[in-house]
């Protein structure tokens, strides 16, 4: 008959574990427990701060090309008003269009209403 080389730790089921040798286990699953969540989140900290890298490399590139003769538009402090839903929807309509083109970010300077 088969016969497990790890026959003597294996517990059957009529035996008892003392308390010494099962508050042991015990302890050790715990640790286990840690120790594996400390590797989980040592990882994904690890991913996080790679993927920032790519974003500053990314910004850093920006930075180059608006410095380059790249002119970036003049902050405007106006606030533009939007005075009604068709108005929005077409503001709405122009940064994305402008957004999908360009690649970059968009701020509405002024709007108009063509009558």
């Amino acid at each position: 008959m088969f016969t497990p080389i790890v026959y003597d730790t294996v517990v059957n089921k009529g035996d008892t574990i003392p308390l010494e040798k099962g508050a042991l286990y015990s302890i050790v699953a715990i640790a286990m427990v840690f120790a594996i969540l400390l590797i989980i989140i040592g990882i994904t900290t690890l991913v996080f701060k790679i993927t920032g890298l790519f974003d500053l490399k990314k910004e850093l590139d920006a930075a180059k090309k608006s410095e380059q003769g790249e002119v970036a538009p003049a902050a405007s402090n106006e606030e533009v008003s939007i005075k009604d839903d068709d108005m929005m929807a077409a503001v709405l309509v122009a940064t994305i269009d402008y957004r999908l083109t360009h690649k970059s970010d968009v701020r509405v300077v002024s709007v108009k209403e063509i009558k």
